[in-house]
């Protein structure tokens, strides 16, 4: 992290200011919070996505009807500290066959651009170059793009600001002629004033300029067609994980840190922001990046609280892959004798209920890949 980094400086105070408060309310006035603000509480979920942890799930016999989803592990993915980019490759091919049922990787990735597709690629850079969206993926993403007709010049890396791209390894690259990396707070890009969530469910103080609008940025509003949506797996100390709908929500508007913190916790911010129809609409593939994972601390890098989990989530449903991302910090968590933190992952149920996805895993046929 660059020490001028006002962004991240500020998740970090919002970050520890939610530990110290959470230290004096209990787990029902917690939850009484919530509830006040319109949110529906975790309780809700089923509770192997509550407690993680080896509950076998009864498959209904009937798959045709199910969310299909792809969970992917890479044996040999990690030699020591180095990422292995063809068992990465392997990864992303054999899963996206998986979830479409194609012979080929070529026509998987047809079920969901089309070759005048402007396309773009919303990764998650917040945390520098060890927990961001790795360019593994990324560059994997863009080949198989490529495969299905897609041109390089129609395809854009993106995410809200300049600065945290370029500290992941994304150098902003603006020509036409080829895959461009840009951000939302270019000058030339900005967030367009016509298209805004807006709501005074919010911390007053943390508004930028008083505002009670957070306007989408221009890329998905006017530059892409369709996205591919590429989180990373982790936890988030103010919305219990940074997952698919977080790193889209809060990733596609400004002013977004007047839901972290008490009484919100981010919900129902994440939800209603992805409702609108130009990520709704658009993203039609999630793309979990659980090379590394962290299970606290986060969301930013902190070494002690990450691990090599080597795996990947992969579904046209956001809602869903953060039930398993859930479950799986849940699940580590567990293992290190930690609390599990379903109960501060709230938005999770509020898209469910907006119809942005499903949250219980007997509705999935949830398929297995290792590599």
């Amino acid at each position: 992290m660059k020490p001028n980094d006002e962004v991240i400086q500020n998740i970090i105070s919002d970050c520890e200011e939610t530990v110290r408060n959470r230290d004096k309310y209990n787990r029902r006035q917690f939850l009484t919070s919530i509830g006040a603000i319109g949110g529906v509480a975790l309780s809700a979920l089923p509770a192997f996505a509550q407690i993680g942890g080896g509950r076998v799930l009864t498959t209904p016999e009937d798959k045709a009807n199910q969310t299909p989803a792809v969970e992917a592990l890479g044996k040999q993915v990690w030699e020591d500290d180095r990422l292995n980019e063809d068992v990465v490759g392997e990864m992303l091919d054999q899963s996206m066959m998986k979830l479409t049922g194609r012979d080929t990787a070529k026509e998987a990735w047809r079920d969901f651009v089309l070759p005048d597709h402007i396309v773009g690629i919303k990764i998650n850079p917040l945390s520098g170059s060890k927990l961001s969206t790795h360019s593994a993926i990324v560059n994997k993403i863009i080949d198989s793009l490529f495969s299905a007709g897609v041109l390089r010049k129609q395809i854009i890396i993106w995410d809200r600001f300049e600065s945290h791209l370029l500290n992941a390894g994304y150098p902003i690259k603006s020509d036409e002629g080829d895959v461009r990396t840009l951000a939302s707070d270019m000058e030339d890009i900005g967030y367009d004033d016509e298209v805004f969530y807006e709501t005074e469910k919010d911390s007053t103080a943390r508004r930028e300029n008083e505002s009670t609008r957070s306007r989408y940025s221009r890329i998905v509003t006017e530059m892409v067609d369709v996205v591919i949506n590429v989180p990373v797996l982790k936890q988030h100390d103010m919305s219990g994980i940074s997952g698919c709908l977080k790193n889209m929500a809060f990733g596609s508007v400004d002013n977004t840190r007047r839901f972290h913190g008490r009484p919100l916790y981010c919900n129902p911010a994440i939800a209603e922001i992805f409702e609108n129809k130009v990520l709704k609409d658009k993203v039609v593939l999630n793309i979990v990046d659980g090379l590394l994972a962290s299970y606290d601390k986060g969301p930013t890098y902190h070494a002690d609280s990450s691990w090599q989990f080597g795996g990947m989530f992969i579904s046209a449903d956001p809602v869903v892959l953060d039930v398993l991302i859930l479950q799986t910090v849940n699940q580590k968590r567990e293992e290190l004798g930690l609390t599990p933190i379903s109960k501060y992952a709230n938005h999770i149920v509020t898209a469910g209920s907006l119809e942005l996805g499903i949250t219980s895993l007997d509705q999935v046929n949830l398929q297995k890949v290792e590599v």
